[in-house]
């Protein structure tokens, strides 16, 4: 993962992640959510202008960013990618 793209705060990693429509966002998250319900760890995710997915990870029943919210960081990073690049 390249760690330049997830910021550490005190709500764990974050991401903002911008797209070219809603269709895409909306596309992204569908393929995002069989992998999250694979992990069983999902993401805390907010649309804005309906572009814009700001992306919040942490293992809530350990209150910190643990292996779980990496490995996650790392299938959203893939995902966008291919989103983006299609």
């Amino acid at each position: 993962m390249d760690n330049s793209t997830w910021e550490l705060t005190e709500k764990g990693l974050f991401r903002s992640l911008r797209f070219e429509s809603f269709t895409k966002l909306t596309g992204f998250l569908a393929q995002l959510g069989p992998v999250a319900d694979a992990l069983d760890h999902h993401p805390d995710c907010v649309i804005r202008k309906a572009v814009i997915l700001d992306v919040h990870l942490m293992t809530h029943d350990q209150k910190r960013v643990t292996e779980k919210d990496y490995n996650l960081a790392r299938e959203i990073d893939r995902f966008y990618l291919l989103t983006t690049s299609s």
